[in-house]
């Protein structure tokens, strides 16, 4: 049968591990709703730079569409002073002015096609980011709303799991209960293991006959000479 001490420290065990595991929990859900929203932020973000390149190219290219007619107006110009000189000269002059603002143009018209291709195509990235973006946000949305339930849930086991812990504690002999709180610490993992054939169930080293036949036999408190943990014979 097994030593009552055990078993008592066997149930605060248990309960401890439920108070830290929903403990870590509570204070990893607020993370991961803060991970969500900064997902959102740079999803938007990326988003609004998206729209903001699109909006450039169609300014750039309105700035062409300005200065191809400029030129037509300054073309325009050179040809109705050709009409009125008479000088061979300022007529040749005239004339190459126009030649160059041509080719100008004709250039700046092919600066234009290519922003219009780029700003249509543009235009198609944006709808498709704004669909995947609006997708993302209500995904983002209804998982936040889990997060913040569970919470409230997790909130609530947490304070039913210390009160069975306060109540599993008072069940543990004061003199021991010192004694497991700070094995636990120092392990961070647990206090009290079952001894596996002759060996420490938590660091798994071969333990001397002494102390086997002691945890069998349910003689007191047991304690592993390796790592020093509690140990106690698991009955098959």
């Amino acid at each position: 049968m097994m030593n009552p001490t055990v078993e008592a420290v066997l149930v605060l065990q248990e309960r401890d591990t439920k108070v830290t595991a929903l403990t870590a929990e509570l204070e990893d859900l607020p993370e991961q709703i803060e991970a969500i929203e900064r997902e959102a932020a740079s999803r938007a973000a990326k988003f609004d730079e998206l729209k903001n390149n699109t909006r450039k190219i169609e300014a750039e290219r309105k700035k062409i569409d300005l200065e191809v007619k400029g030129k037509e107006s300054a073309i325009a110009r050179y040809k109705s002073q050709q009409q009125q000189t008479r000088k061979n000269e300022e007529f040749a002059a005239l004339n190459h002015e126009i030649e160059h603002a041509e080719k100008e143009i004709s250039a700046l018209e092919d600066k234009e096609l290519e922003l219009m291709e780029a700003y249509d195509q543009g235009l198609v990235r944006v709808a498709e980011g704004q669909k995947e973006l609006a997708a993302f946000q209500e995904k983002a949305k209804q998982k936040k709303a889990d997060l913040e339930k569970r919470i409230g849930v997790v909130t609530a086991e947490l304070v039913g799991a210390k009160e069975r812990q306060a109540t599993a504690e008072k069940a543990v002999p004061e003199d021991v209960l010192p004694r497991y709180r700070r094995i636990l610490k120092s392990k961070r993992d647990v206090a009290i293991v079952p001894i596996n054939g002759a060996s420490c169930g938590g660091c798994h080293m071969k333990l001397t006959s002494q102390t086997v036949l002691s945890a069998r036999t349910g003689e007191g408190i047991t304690a592993c000479e390796n790592c020093g943990r509690l140990v106690y014979w698991a009955e098959l």
